[in-house]
Formats: structure tokens, C-alpha cells, sequence
């Protein structure tokens, strides 16, 4: 037979271009109602007014956090730091071009040609364009007058490229845990580690790099372009590499049989007969997340994020102050694996849920197993952080143990409130690349604004009065966990009435 003959480059950018933008106005107007629309128009005109505000009047917000100090130098001075904060938010929701490529794979069009497609038209996303809210009316309105033409030209251009080489850092990270995850958790676990040897020791090595690169670009100096230049191209390099060889097809994965995956057998013999039904349900919900890839997944990085993302706001050089920003640092220290596990709390189940329910075992005994693993994972995640507030931010640990008690009691409850409501199938077998998003919907997008605004917004109200709030936020969690039986009776009798429709949707999502 004769080979089919591969479609020419422009021919298939054309081509892909065309299905792209065709599958992107169906994918906005198709299954949306007006409450979403309602719920992310206000979302993105509230942080479109915000960057820019805060770019055109950044030297009035200046003077309150560096005052004496000129805004640029302010720019200057946390650049880095910014962006490797915004890394983290990328990481979780930046998606890779990997699951775009794969329904193209049976076309007469190179591989190289699909990956160099996607690999551009990924650009496009809301994470390289939030940034240039900010910076471009803050270049127009202090940049430019201070520098010039020319060197504010080269400021801004290097900017960008920081924005596409973190754009690429993403992509090849994501590519490397999919393929690689041992390495992967040994370069995060490095950069956790200094990052707060760095903010403990007080060296601020990452200020004084990124004041040095960006003030050394506007003197007019190329050496700072050309190492962020150098920088992205390793990135577009990398990416584009890891991504050609995870479409190669992969072997199946035998994690049940490694056993470096069983849990010891001292935490075997915590949920003997003792524990009765309960601590049998608590075992298989340890060993599903522990064996498998996915949920695994969600629990090293709920660990990882916790540390992580606390080692850079509570370390003294990048620490935002505020009663609200407070309340997050709560929130993410002791509730990071409640936010990100416990949403899909039974779309885990979906694949053996018939089984289940079919048992004889109540809903109630159900429901309980798992709000006691969301509670322990609260305090779980308190002792591992609790070293980082000792070490950088020892004002602070009132909050961290206030916001143990109302996430374990409340936040706990919120996010089971969603996770009881999941109809959509979760296939825990599928490797298919980190945060692969399935299962999820707006509506777990979404629900992260009442789970984390009211904690928030009654921390501001009562900034002056810091203790009562924080003793008012301890007590509601602390009644909330004395409640446990009764959440677990609310939450089973809704199952129970929703229990058909469940079923129906984790039957029409299996595979």
C-alpha cells in the first residue's frame, strides 16, 4: 500500500487552526446557565479592574508596603517572587497540550507539526494575559517616564519573556510528573526546601536577583535579556521534548503490586475488627488514594502546596500582610487535601459504588468514614506545617491553630456538601497526565468562592478585634466536629434521595 502523504506544515496549521476555534465557540456557549455566566462575569470583571488599577495607581498602594522606596525598584525587587507565586496557581490550572494532541494522531499531519501547533497555540490562556493587566498601564505610567523609550522597550520585552518561559517551565514540569514522578517530587521537595532555608536565614537571595536582573535591563544592559532569552528557549525546548515523548503509547501501570505501596502493617492493624465497618471504610479510602495514581497525586500535592506555598507567604521578605490574607494562610496551611481531594470525595468511588451501596451498610456509616479522613487530614497537615510558623512566622500560629478547628468542623462540611452532589465518573486508573480534570465541573470551580470567602470576609470585619475572631472561628469548627453524627445523617438522607441519579451518571461516565 501506498503511504498516505503527510499534509504540509502551513496547510495543517491552517487546518488545526480552524477546528480549534470552531470547538472553542461550541465549547462557550454549549451546556452554561446563566448563573455561571452571572458567576464568572463578575469573577473576570473584578480581576481585570483590579490589575489594572493596581498597575495605573501601583505608587499609591506602594507606600503603604515600602514607603521611601520608588515603585519600580518595589516591581523590581519582587518580579521573581511573583512569578514564581503565580507558578504555583499555574501548575494547578494550566493545562497541558498533551490530551489536544491525541484525537489528531490518526491524521496524515506530523507529530512535530502537532506538537509545534499546540505547543504555540497554548500560549493563549488566560494565565499569560492577566499578568500584562498589570504590567502594561504599570509600564505606561512609571516605566516609560523614569527609563525611556528604548530601555522601557527592553524592561517590557523581558517581562514577556518571563511570562513565556513560565508558561514552557509548566509544561515541561507537568510532562516530566507524568513521566517521571520520582524526579518530580525530588525538584519540588529541593525548591521547598530553599525557599525557606533563604527566608529563614534572611538572605533574600530571589529579591536581590530579580532587583539586580531588572534594574541591570533598564541601564540598558542586554545580559539580563539574554539570560531570561536563554532561559525560555530552554523551556520551549524542554516542553516540546517531554510532550513528543508522552505520545508515545505507555505500558500499563501495575502500581497495585509495588510494595513500596502498601501501607505498614502497624496501620493495618488500626482498622481491624475493633474498629467495626467504619475503620474498614476509613482503610479503603487510605489504600484507593494511596494506589493509585491519580488521587495519590492529589495528596502528595495537597502536602507538597501546603509547605510550599507557606514557605513564601510567611517568610518575612514576601509575607502580604491583612487580616484576609491571613484567613487564606489558614485555609491552605491545615485544609489544602479537604480543598483539592475532598471535592471528587465519592466520584473516587464511582467505578465500585454500585457495589457499594448495594452492601449492607448504611449511609450514614458511609458518610462519616469520609468526613473522618477529611478531619484527619486537617490535622495531619497542622503538624507538618506548624515547623514553617515556628520558624517564619511565629505570630501567626494562633491563626494556624484557629483555622485547624474551622477546618476540620466547616470547611470539611462545605466541600462534602459539593463532593455528596458528584455524578460524574472519575476513572482512577487512568494516568493520562496530571490534573486531567475529570469529574470536575464549573460548579467545583465555583465552589471555592463560599468555602473560602466567609472565613475571609469576617477576619476583615473584625481586624481589629483579630483574637475574638479567630476564638469565633475556632468555636463554630469546634461545635461543627462535635456535629459529626449529625452531618453524617444530613448528608446520608441526601444521598439517599440522589442515590439513583448517581448511579446513572457514574454509569454513563465509565469507560
Amino acid at each position: 500500500m501506498t503511504p498516505h502523504r503527510l499534509i504540509s506544515g502551513p496547510t495543517a496549521f491552517l487546518l488545526l487552526a480552524r477546528v480549534q476555534r470552531q470547538i472553542s465557540v461550541r465549547a462557550l456557549v454549549r451546556r452554561k446557565s446563566w448563573i455561571t455566566w452571572l458567576v464568572v462575569g463578575f469573577v473576570a470583571f473584578y480581576v481585570v479592574s483590579t490589575l489594572l488599577t493596581l498597575g495605573f495607581f501601583f505608587e499609591s498602594f506602594s507606600r503603604l508596603t515600602a514607603p521611601g522606596i520608588p515603585p519600580v525598584q518595589v516591581v523590581n525587587q519582587y518580579m521573581l517572587a511573583t512569578f514564581l507565586s503565580l507558578f504555583f496557581i499555574r501548575f494547578l490550572f494550566q493545562k497541558t497540550p498533551r490530551m489536544k494532541i491525541v484525537p489528531y494522531l490518526h491524521l496524515p499531519i506530523s507529530r512535530r507539526s502537532l506538537t509545534t501547533f499546540f505547543q504555540m497555540s497554548s500560549l493563549a490562556t488566560v494565565h499569560n494575559v492577566y499578568p500584562l493587566l498589570f504590567f502594561v498601564p504599570f509600564w505606561i505610567r512609571f516605566v516609560v517616564p523614569e527609563a525611556g523609550p528604548a530601555a522601557a522597550s527592553s524592561w517590557l520585552f523581558a517581562v514577556v519573556l518571563l511570562i513565556v518561559a513560565s508558561h514552557f517551565a509548566i509544561l515541561f514540569l507537568r510532562s516530566t510528573l507524568q513521566q517521571r514522578t520520582g524526579l518530580f517530587y525530588v525538584l519540588t521537595l529541593l525548591l521547598v526546601v530553599t525557599a525557606v532555608v533563604d527566608e529563614w536565614l534572611g538572605a533574600s537571595l530571589q529579591r536581590t536577583l530579580s532587583e539586580f536582573l531588572f534594574t541591570d535591563i533598564l541601564r540598558g544592559s542586554l545580559l539580563g535579556t539574554a539570560l531570561l532569552a536563554a532561559f525560555t528557549v530552554l523551556g520551549v525546548v524542554l516542553s516540546t521534548r517531554s510532550l513528543m515523548q508522552g505520545l508515545r503509547p505507555e505500558a500499563p501501570a501495575a502500581t497495585a503490586t509495588r510494595p513500596w505501596l502498601r501501607l505498614p502493617r502497624t496501620a493495618e492493624r488500626l482498622f481491624l475488627a475493633d474498629w467495626g465497618t467504619e475503620g474498614q471504610l476509613i482503610r479503603l479510602e487510605l489504600l484507593l488514594m494511596w494506589r493509585n495514581r491519580r488521587p495519590r497525586h492529589y495528596l502528595i500535592i495537597s502536602l507538597l502546596f501546603s509547605t510550599m506555598y507557606l514557605a513564601f507567604m510567611l517568610g518575612p521578605g514576601n509575607r502580604i500582610s491583612g487580616a484576609g490574607m491571613s484567613a487564606m494562610v489558614g485555609l491552605f496551611a491545615s485544609g489544602g487535601f479537604i480543598l483539592n481531594y475532598g471535592q471528587l470525595m465519592f466520584g473516587w468511588d464511582s467505578s465500585y459504588y454500585p457495589a457499594l451501596v448495594t452492601r449492607n451498610i448504611a449511609f450514614r456509616t458511609i458518610v462519616k468514614s469520609k468526613l473522618v479522613v477529611l478531619q484527619a487530614s486537617c490535622l495531619a497537615l497542622f503538624v507538618i506545617s506548624l515547623p514553617l510558623f515556628l520558624l517564619l512566622a511565629p505570630d501567626q500560629i494562633a491563626i494556624h491553630f484557629a483555622f485547624l478547628f474551622y477546618n476540620a468542623g466547616i470547611t470539611s462540611v462545605l466541600v462534602m456538601e459539593l463532593a455528596a452532589r458528584n455524578r460524574q465518573a472519575v476513572d482512577i486508573g487512568r494516568s493520562g497526565g496530571f490534573f486531567n480534570y475529570e469529574g470536575l465541573s464549573s460548579r467545583h470551580w465555583v465552589w471555592f468562592i463560599p468555602t473560602a470567602l466567609p472565613p475571609v470576609l469576617f477576619m476583615i470585619a473584625l481586624n481589629d478585634h483579630e483574637q475574638l475572631a479567630l476564638g469565633i472561628l475556632a468555636a463554630a469548627g469546634f461545635v461543627s466536629i462535635m456535629a459529626t453524627n449529625l452531618w453524617a445523617r444530613y448528608f446520608a438522607h441526601g444521598l439517599r434521595q440522589r442515590k439513583q441519579r448517581m448511579l446513572a451518571g457514574f454509569r454513563e461516565g465509565s469507560p
